[in-house]
């Protein structure tokens, strides 16, 4: 295996990732305003507004941007294992 996942920077990164996530979750789709979750790109979005005649925005589930979340995640991951083990590890044995 080329690479090895650790088990804290792994933790960390993905609670690091999860709280930003959290942070950046729009909830005003009940005071006619848009319900958006995902970052950095939005992979849900709802409305509860009414719209002009014709024009409905497309809403819902978008499977490219939850993709493109769980791969920019992975990367994340990727990054704090190597500065981990480029850092902290060696740092820790001397």
């Amino acid at each position: 295996m080329l690479f090895k996942l650790r088990f804290v920077p792994t933790i960390v990164a993905t609670l690091i990732y999860l709280m930003v996530l959290w942070v950046s979750f729009e909830d005003e789709a009940a005071s006619d305003g848009f319900t958006r979750f995902g970052f950095p790109f939005c992979f849900y979005s709802n409305s509860g507004g009414k719209f002009l005649p014709g024009y409905r925005p497309a809403f819902g589930f978008n499977p490219l941007n939850f993709v493109l979340d769980f791969l920019i995640l992975a990367l994340i991951i990727m990054v704090a294992n190597y500065l981990y083990v480029r850092y902290i590890n060696r740092a820790l044995q001397g």
